[in-house]
């Protein structure tokens, strides 16, 4: 799976606290985070 970056994940964690995403349905968020990414990279998406 795509490896998200310390940077990136600093910057998506306050973008989820703004949102007031709830802290236990973060990990949520960044697993599809890492999905889409991932997916992306696989098939050269944009």
């Amino acid at each position: 799976m795509f490896a998200v970056s310390p940077e990136l994940t600093r910057r998506y964690e306050a973008w989820l606290a703004q949102q007031d995403i709830m802290a236990n349905q973060r990990p949520h968020h960044h697993k599809w985070l890492r999905y889409c990414l991932d997916f992306c990279h696989k098939y050269s998406f944009r």
